[in-house]
């Protein structure tokens, strides 16, 4: 049996190379981009409809791209890929913090709903947020709490 040859881009699942793999992914990646683009271009104003195409598309363009690879590519054609990724020590950090992360977000956000609640029966609020900005703070909160316990678990194995 011979042996298949390894890629640093990888091959496809399907049996494509890796020339067909990058150009389904970038291809793809693009028309993913643009096609939102074109949704957000057009709720906004009508003059700057190409503007925001483009960067908007040029913008998502290359995390389409990735997310498209990465469901594409075959893993065993990838040289220097490890077989086992859930045996590898990045893997343990990962899911180290991950936990971290969690307990955190569990207590963070009781306690808030805790003290909300006293807070809004006891007194009036004044000061609202839109929901959506709270919960994006929350999202950036969790992941600087991932990338630090995660810099945190390196250090103490590493």
């Amino acid at each position: 049996m011979t042996e298949i040859q390894k890629s640093a881009w990888g091959r496809m699942r399907s049996g494509g190379n890796t020339r067909t793999l990058l150009l389904l992914s970038f291809g793809g990646g693009l028309a993913a981009a643009l096609g939102v683009a074109a949704l957000v271009a057009a709720a906004g104003p009508e003059e700057r409809f190409l503007a925001t195409l483009l960067a908007f598309g040029f913008s998502f363009w290359l995390p389409f791209s990735a997310l498209l690879w990465v469901l594409l590519v075959d893993r065993g054609t990838m040289r220097d890929a490890p077989r086992n990724v859930e045996d590898s020590v990045e893997y343990r950090w990962s899911e180290r913090a991950s936990a971290g992360v969690f307990r955190d977000m569990l207590v963070l956000l009781g306690a808030g709903a805790a003290v909300l609640s006293v807070l809004e029966a006891a007194i009036d609020l004044t000061l609202r947020w839109p929901l959506h900005l709270v919960l994006a703070g929350l999202v950036v909160l969790a992941m600087v709490d991932f990338g630090i316990r995660m810099q945190l678990s390196k250090r103490a194995e590493g």
